[in-house]
């Protein structure tokens, strides 16, 4: 009892619908008496009239005018003994024209309200001030004569209805009333728990969700139209989340796989060292070891990148520094790069270094797969864009979507690399909101396009 009692005070959905649904039970309940107990008034009202007719009607029926021209009222003795209780619940008075009393029960003398005029209201209430007694009554013509009937009730008429009719209700009908109030709020109850079941199951099945079973749904089926909305986004998220672990695991098995090979190569070249000419062989692969360790640092930060609000870079200046500084790398190939394009400030919302690496990338990779004595072009777009155009045999549309997977190489003994360069540049233009692009250059051969969101923020000169 005091775990339901605790339960039915929390927090939880179930205990708040619940509770507010009792609330709407009790308020239809007291609106259903409020209702009752006006239908009550006006039926007692309409009762009471009908019984004042039929009252003066009584009266009317057994006055008899004399030869005099008096009125006499001669009452059987039930209803001589009604009218003649000391505590007046029942008046009757015969009036003249002029409202003046010709005779009456208990000797009144003066009306207890003035005969109405015609096509006045002829129910009246009003207090006879020789008693104090607050009478509710009616003043109706007697037949065909000058005279009027009044007659009324004192208030202990109204009582003894009022008290007979709620002294019924509550020994016959409160049982009743009582067994369907706790009915409903049972009802009520179960069918808060039976509709939100669905819901405690998701949560159940939810929290045994962890990395060992993302694999696992949440099911959308036979669900509430407002919950299947909710679980669709949460079975979304559990699939990013694991197409995440998936790809992360993937990463680190390429990630130890690239490693394990060249220090195995290097281990075995130190072992089996006979003399110093072997040394730039050995640094040689130490440089390819820093350049993969270095990719995939570059790679986490990449992946952790968030700009800073207001954070500005000029695109040229950026492309102009990339074409710099693998100027002398390209000569030693035998090719050259060309920057063309806006020669101006290109301001665009990005970080510079970022931008400058994912550029570096792009060229670095058009440079792997340009023929000797051929240029590679960095063009820059006045609409926040840079494409970098090389010579070489291009893109296959097969192969569009899987270059920019991380450690994929279309063709491994093209150049050196783990095959994460497009994958970084990628991951860098996803962080600034924008995307990179591949296809070809008419008469040319692959065309990369880095596009950053236009409006940039505008600095102070």
């Amino acid at each position: 009892m005091t775990r339901i009692f605790r339960d039915f005070w929390d927090s939880s959905l179930t205990a708040r619908l619940t509770r507010r649904v009792l609330v709407i039970v009790a308020a239809t309940f007291l609106l259903l008496l409020a209702i009752l107990k006006i239908q009550y008034l006006m039926e007692r009202d309409s009762l009471r009239d009908a019984t004042l007719q039929m009252q003066a009607y009584d009266i009317s029926s057994r006055t008899i005018v004399d030869e005099s021209g008096a009125p006499k009222v001669v009452l059987p003795e039930g209803l001589h003994a009604a009218y003649s209780r000391p505590d007046r619940p029942y008046v009757y008075l015969i009036l003249d024209g002029e409202g003046r009393v010709l005779a009456s029960s208990h000797g009144m003398e003066e009306p207890l309200a003035p005969v109405p005029a015609q096509g006045e209201d002829p129910l009246f209430r009003n207090v006879d001030l020789s008693t104090g007694i607050d009478y509710y009554g009616i003043t109706v013509p007697l037949g065909n004569t000058p005279f009027h009937v009044q007659v009324a009730q004192g208030p202990a008429h109204s009582d003894v209805l009022e008290d007979s009719l709620i002294e019924e209700f509550l020994e016959h009908s409160w049982p009743f009333l009582l067994a369907l109030a706790l009915g409903i709020s049972a009802v009520t109850v179960w069918t808060v728990r039976q509709s939100l079941a669905p819901v405690r199951r998701l949560s159940y099945m939810a929290r045994n969700i962890g990395p060992a079973s993302l694999d696992r749904r949440l099911p959308e089926d036979n669900l509430p139209s407002e919950i299947t909305p909710l679980v669709h986004a949460v079975n979304t998220s559990l699939q990013r989340i694991e197409s995440g672990y998936r790809r992360e695991r993937e990463f680190t098995a390429n990630a130890a796989h690239e490693l394990r090979t060249p220090l195995a190569v290097l281990k075995a070249n130190i072992e089996t060292l006979s003399s110093l000419e072997e040394v730039p062989q050995l640094i040689e692969e130490l440089g390819d070891i820093e350049r993969l360790v270095t990719q995939l640092l570059r790679l986490a930060q990449v992946d952790n990148l968030v700009l800073r609000p207001g954070e500005e870079a000029d695109l040229h200046a950026v492309a102009l520094a990339v074409a710099q500084q693998l100027a002398s790398m390209a000569l030693a190939s035998g090719k050259s790069i060309e920057l063309t394009g806006e020669q101006g400030r290109v301001p665009v919302r990005g970080h510079a270094d970022f931008l400058a690496l994912a550029l570096r990338n792009l060229v670095e990779n058009a440079l792997a797969h340009a023929p000797r004595s051929t240029s590679v072009e960095i063009r820059v777009g006045a609409d926040a864009s840079v494409s970098v155009i090389d010579e070489g045999p291009g893109v296959s549309q097969g192969d569009t979507a899987r270059i920019f997977e991380r450690f994929v190489r279309v063709k491994p003994g093209a150049y050196k690399g783990a095959g994460l360069g497009l994958s970084i540049a990628q991951r860098v233009a996803a962080a600034h909101g924008g995307s990179i692009s591949v296809g070809r250059e008419p008469g040319r051969g692959a065309v990369f396009t880095l596009k950053l969101p236009g409006d940039p923020p505008v600095s102070a000169p």
